[in-house]
């Protein structure tokens, strides 16, 4: 047993090769080391190998095929094979790794002591694999020169059957993990699209998370030797939040998930305040047209989410005209008959106010328009859109109850049409606006307290000291509970700013039972996530604040001020 057993290495850089070597050495092992596919084929089909590492990309045969073709012949096919890739292992690669017959998939650069342990696993088993069949050999052997030691041999074939038995469920138990990897594989396959939204989200956090972690880092080193400096990674850590912040709410736009406050809107009043912003959006390059419909219908719509909206198409429309060209914003009252319906499975026939938004950019085939609403999905450069913005757009609309419709053609331009839902009923709320007010402004009056409510322990002290910063009488509870013995012994709350996701009890049920007894309490709700408990198809319900998570301290003090105040912000049930 002093011949080593061989691991064959290919990779088409020399460097690769020499490390993974480096990296995997051990007494007993030894390394075939090839720098493509055909030199590989040739080392396989002379040497005994144990386990095959194989680089995925390379110049003439890559990983794969070379994995196809071991899986064809008889003396390669059961060699374990681990690819090692430098690119993105994403489903589509796993599964034509897995299916050409890999063991595993690993992504470089390479966690050491993980590849150690799998190359370790295939080592062992390759020398048992060997032991066994040295003692096939030496039993044979035995049997013939030991015919009349039945006995004995008898004893040797019981004891050797035991090992092979063991070796046998080893390899049983090898081939049950490799079929529910299989399993796993076909299960990836049908989440493909899943895959795509959930790899984009997490690149792009990942790069906010590195702005925020590395400028807190920064920050505190040098708060107390370069305070001026600190102040600035400080802002950049609050940017890479904010930006977060806002990827959180465009995501929950496209999945239909984010709560709306939609109220009777003039969409003419709203597109024309917005025009001068519009035009320093675009830039002095591009010519930007308003064209607004007289007798405009009401739309019901909540009004900062069509303005994101807007601006997200005026964006788009920008970049698709880099040489130059002209912006029309278009509003007019239109019908969607059943025949319209019938051809586009998303649109219900009804009366909308339709905001269109033109370009004469670069404009797009049919293939990109299919699409277009695909979250992550963008035409742009490396860096230059996240491919949220349109997807962002028509989740909006259709939570809104409304449609979406593209038109596009290469070298002419593009055309997003927006059917907002026609208000149905009395028009007194068209030009009701919360009041605005800064923070400055929006300080405690004597003797206000609030009374906060939520679970987890550092969000609660964040708030409570900002709204102190305030001049607010804070109490505090950490759940609803706590809250309601709170409210049994403090003979004066103004306000519950509550959590709504809480164990036991959430934060409507809660107020719910504190207006038992406190029937004029005011209520302020905040939640990372809502469902139900104060939305109801996408719409906030009737006499219900909310400030969603994660905010920042002046926002929270204005959203209180005017809720104290009886404000728009909190609409009447």
């Amino acid at each position: 047993m002093n011949e080593s057993i061989n691991f064959l290495i290919v990779d088409d850089l020399e460097e690769n090769l020499v490390s993974l070597e480096a990296l995997l050495q051990r007494d007993g092992l030894a390394f075939l080391k090839a720098r493509s596919g055909e030199e590989a084929l040739e080392i396989l089909l002379k040497h005994d190998v144990a386990l095959a590492l194989l680089d995925v990309q390379m110049p003439g045969i890559d990983g794969f095929q070379l994995a196809e073709f071991m899986r064809g012949n008889e003396r390669a096919r059961h060699i374990p094979i681990i690819f090692l890739t430098a690119g993105t292992a994403d489903t589509k690669r796993r599964f034509r790794g897995y299916e050409a017959g890999a063991v595993d998939f690993i992504e470089k650069p390479i966690e050491v002591d993980i590849l150690r342990s799998k190359a370790d696993v295939f080592f062992d088993l390759h020398q048992q694999r060997r032991q066994i069949q040295v003692q096939r050999d030496a039993l044979e052997a035995s049997t013939k020169a030991l015919a009349g030691a039945a006995n004995h041999l008898e004893e040797q074939v019981r004891e050797r059957t035991a090992e092979l038995g063991a070796a046998n469920a080893a390899l049983k138990g090898e081939l049950e993990t490799r079929e529910a990897a299989e399993a796993q594989v076909r299960q990836m396959q049908k989440m493909e699209s899943i895959g795509q939204l959930t790899g984009g989200i997490a690149h792009d956090f990942n790069n906010m998370l590195s702005i925020v972690i590395g400028s807190l880092d920064i920050a505190k080193r040098r708060l107390d030797t370069d305070r001026t400096r600190a102040l600035v990674c400080i802002d950049n850590a609050l940017d890479g939040a904010h930006r977060a912040a806002l990827l959180t709410a465009r995501l929950l736009a496209f999945s239909r998930q984010l709560p709306l406050e939609p109220r009777s809107l003039d969409v003419n009043k709203l597109a024309g305040g917005m025009s001068e912003m519009l035009r320093h959006t675009i830039g002095e390059h591009l010519r930007i047209e308003t064209v607004l419909a007289g007798g405009l219908w009401p739309a019901f719509i909540d009004p900062s989410q069509l303005e994101n909206a807007i601006l997200n198409l005026v964006i788009n429309a920008r970049d698709a005209m880099t040489e130059g060209g002209r912006l029309t914003v278009e509003t007019s009252n239109a019908h969607l008959d059943d025949a319209y319906a019938s051809a586009n499975a998303e649109a219900v026939a009804g009366q909308y106010v339709l905001l269109s938004v033109t370009d004469t950019g670069v404009g797009m085939p049919d293939d990109v328009i299919d699409r277009v609403f695909d979250p992550f999905f963008t035409t742009k450069g490396v860096g230059k859109g996240t491919g949220l913005g349109l997807s962002q757009v028509h989740g909006f609309v259709k939570q809104s109850g409304g449609h979406v419709k593209i038109y596009s053609e290469p070298g002419i331009g593009t055309t997003v049409k927006l059917y907002l839902p026609r208000l149905v009923g009395a028009e007194t709320d068209l030009d009701a606006e919360a009041p605005v007010i800064s923070a400055e402004s929006a300080q405690a009056k004597t003797g206000e307290v609030i009374l906060v409510v939520e679970d987890d322990e550092k969000i609660r002290f964040l708030s409570v000291e900002a709204l102190r910063d305030f001049g607010y009488t804070v109490v505090q509870a950490g759940d609803a509970s706590q809250a309601l013995a709170v409210l049994a012994v403090t003979p004066r709350v103004d306000l519950l700013f509550t959590d709504i996701v809480m164990p036991d009890m959430n934060g409507r049920q809660l107020a719910d039972r504190a207006r038992e007894t406190r029937p004029d309490l005011k209520v302020l709700y905040t939640t990372g996530f809502t469902k139900n408990a104060v939305v109801h198809n996408g719409v906030l319900d009737p006499g219900v604040a909310l400030i969603s998570k994660p905010f920042i301290i002046d926002q929270l003090a204005i959203k209180v001020r005017l809720v104290l105040d009886g404000a728009w912000i909190n609409r009447p049930g």
